[in-house]
């Protein structure tokens, strides 16, 4: 027995050796969803028509349109993919990825040279939109054999194994038997109305005898489909409907924040400004020019490639070069400081996009640009967007959290937007209605207001609860009592910051470089009742981002700096909370109101939470009074005719050790049901005669050591 012992041991050990040596594999967010982002893929399209035979009066569009007639293809038949590869490629969707990828990802196609008719008798379930496609390949199996518009075979689309795993290097080479790694169904009149659509990784069916390893479906009334088209597609190449932002997401799913919003990613659809990608998606895909060191890269002023993940608090400040974003994949993050562990983080991002007459990148623009000439397009500038969360590209939980992770920075700010209560028809793009709002000055609200890039929300049916489906469209501003009537949501030229416009984005300007509040949420629920992970505090950080010059060539020249504290121009701060941390401007205070400027602190008129309504003021409110606390060793100093003035039962909260310093010509006002919080060892210095007046009347109040 003793001599059997070692092998027993051995036999023990072998197996434990082998696991060590063969880990589970790790995920990786560059290797794709159910496709890689990387390489050539070739998709089949089928061209769909039903003819609604048994129940006429149900075709949406019974005589067709001009751009895809009845019984034909339609006439966008060859713009929609090329058929093999080109130093620029022609067609939208195949140069759309060309552009996005920096050439590392061809997605090029071809389609079956007949419209595939569906007569209704024929196919009872053809109203069903998610089978249009394996019905369609049913019929199509009559002709016998696969004929394509440029003489194709199964193996030219047969590029990739089936079967590749979320997160994991999927396999290139055919599979055995042969499978069609995606077919797509375009539908002329089905109840998949246009802009809408569906993907998923299941087969369409024996299609000429072969499966498909994925498949997806599109309606298209009026056009090609391209933003449904590329969104859906993009799943399988990003994640599930869980990665639904930049305006392509729907009020059923759970989110960051309690407006759906717009603004520019791979899974922006109807709802983008910007048809082109965003940094983030680059980032997430692993796409960057070849010979690229960092993970996100810019250049400084002599041309050297440095790293564009800054920490401004941690002192990465300075000048920076950011060339045109399409072709360089240039782009600047900024770290959000103070947000503690438990809250999702958040980084913003600047992009420099010079558009499509820059570079001639088709989707370098706002959306109906290229076919509205209502649509104002869009000027040079920087574009920016806050990242909440969603930081993990690698791992067991790449394909976890929640959707609008991006929320557009726009440089006409933010402010509590109002309907004016009326519907204007024949409305810019496409002849609709819509409903005309106001974003008058003296409500802007840098921190909590609404930006023109996302769907406001309001309590509608006066229940109470204000939930995701009850919003307006920004489609038409009054300006000077006139209506804009060109698109607002999708992208207008002033949101961008530019050189002929806003090109200061700081701590005390409208946007501010400030953190976002969120509340995770879905359409009628806040998931985690504003608690964590959610951030509901504004921390004041100093970060200021300026567009100093834009050369000639487009490169944007940029300082990017960690002591932007002045307010120099009238402000209104709301939030649930604002944090004053002992930053340190230029003067030395951590916050300075120039003089004959105004900071007031008043209550948001926009919604911050879905529930509990306030009515103490008169109106129904879905907000908090803002209190403002001024940490342990910051100061505020308020210059020379210059006024900070509490409003609507806001706090201003002196912690222990902190100063309010006011010129003796500076103004305090503390409006009735507010209150000025003075902490031990605080230090409040101003006109004496106005601080005594105040605390007689109950409105500063000393809060002492026990």
């Amino acid at each position: 027995m003793p001599s059997i012992r070692p092998l027993l041991w051995l036999f023990v050990l072998v197996p434990s050796l082998a696991f060590a040596q063969n880990p589970k594999p790790i995920q990786h967010s560059e290797n794709g969803w159910h496709l890689s982002p990387h390489g050539t893929i070739r998709i089949l399209v089928l061209f769909v028509e039903i003819d609604f035979d048994v129940s006429p009066d149900k075709d949406p569009q019974p005589e067709g349109a001009a751009h895809w007639a009845k019984g034909q293809l339609p006439t966008w038949k060859d713009k929609v993919f090329d058929p093999h590869p080109l130093p620029v490629q022609q067609a939208e969707v195949t140069r759309y990825y060309q552009d996005i990828s920096h050439g590392q990802y061809t997605v090029l196609g071809d389609y079956v040279n007949e419209v595939i008719i569906l007569k209704e008798s024929k196919y009872p379930d053809v109203h069903s939109a998610h089978s249009i496609g394996s019905l369609a390949a049913q019929e199509v199996n009559e002709r016998g054999v696969l004929r394509t518009r440029h003489n194709l075979s199964i193996e030219d689309f047969d590029l990739w194994k089936d079967g590749g795993k979320p997160g994991l290097p999927k396999v290139q080479g055919p599979d055995e038997p042969h499978s069609y790694d995606h077919v797509m169904a375009i539908v002329r009149n089905s109840a998949l109305g246009h802009g809408q659509g569906s993907t998923d990784p299941g087969s369409i069916g024996n299609l000429f005898g072969y499966q498909s390893d994925t498949q997806s479906r599109f309606g298209a009334k009026h056009a090609l489909p391209f933003e449904i088209l590329k969104h859906e597609f993009n799943h399988l190449l990003i994640g599930g409907n869980n990665f639904h932002s930049g305006g392509g997401n729907a009020a059923q799913f759970e989110s960051n924040f309690m407006c759906l919003q717009g603004g520019w990613s791979m899974m922006g659809a109807s709802g983008s400004s910007l048809l082109t990608c965003c940094a983030w998606d680059r980032d997430r895909m692993g796409w960057k020019p070849e010979g690229t060191v960092h993970r996100i890269h810019i250049h400084d002023l002599a041309g050297n490639e440095v790293n564009g993940d800054l920490d401004p608090a941690s002192g990465d400040t300075g000048l920076f070069v950011l060339r045109d974003f399409v072709p360089s994949g240039d782009a600047l993050r900024i770290r959000m400081p103070f947000i503690s562990e438990d809250r999702l983080p958040q980084w913003l991002w600047v992009e420099n996009h010079q558009g499509f007459k820059h570079n001639g990148s088709p989707t370098d623009r706002f959306h109906y640009e290229a076919t509205n000439d209502c649509v104002e397009g869009m000027d040079p500038g920087l574009f920016m967007t806050m990242q909440v969360g969603r930081e993990l590209r690698e791992g067991t939980n790449i394909y976890g959290g929640v959707s609008d992770y991006l929320r557009p920075v726009l440089a006409n700010g933010n402010f509590d937007q109002y309907l004016r209560g009326d519907t204007l028809h024949n409305i810019c793009p496409f002849g609709g209605d819509s409903s005309p709002y106001f974003r008058d000055a003296d409500r802007a609200n840098p921190f909590t207001g609404n930006h023109e890039q996302e769907l406001p929300v309001y309590d509608r049916n006066n229940d109470g609860l204000v939930q995701r489906a009850e919003h307006w469209v920004p489609g038409t501003r009054i300006e000077k009592g006139q209506p804009d009537r060109s698109v607002i949501l999708t992208g207008r030229p002033e949101h961008a910051f530019r050189m002929n416009g806003v090109r200061h984005l700081g701590m005390c300007t409208n946007p501010s470089s400030a953190n976002m509040l969120t509340l995770i949420s879905t359409n009628t629920r806040d998931t985690h009742g504003r608690k964590a992970p959610n951030v509901r505090t504004t921390y004041l950080n100093g970060i200021g981002v300026e567009l100093i010059s834009m050369q000639p060539n487009g490169d944007a020249i940029v300082r990017v700096r960690n002591d932007d504290t002045r307010l120099e121009s009238d402000q209104r701060w709301c939030a649930d909370s604002i944090v004053l941390p002992p930053l340190r401007g230029k003067d030395g205070h951590s916050l300075t109101v120039a003089g004959g400027k105004r900071l007031l602190v008043d209550r948001s008129l926009t919604p911050t939470r879905m529930n509990e309504p306030d009515t103490s003021s008169g109106i129904k409110v879905y907000t908090s009074p803002t209190r403002f606390d001024v940490l342990g060793g910051a100061s505020i100093h308020v210059e020379e005719a210059g006024t900070l003035q509490l409003s609507n039962g806001s706090v201003l909260s002196l912690q222990p050790n902190s100063r309010l310093i006011l010129h003796h010509k500076a103004q305090l006002k503390i409006d009735r049901g507010c209150q000025l919080i003075v902490g031990t060892d605080a230090q409040l210095e101003g006109k004496s005669r106005m601080i005594r007046r105040l605390r007689k009347g109950g409105r500063i109040m000393e809060r002492r050591a026990q």
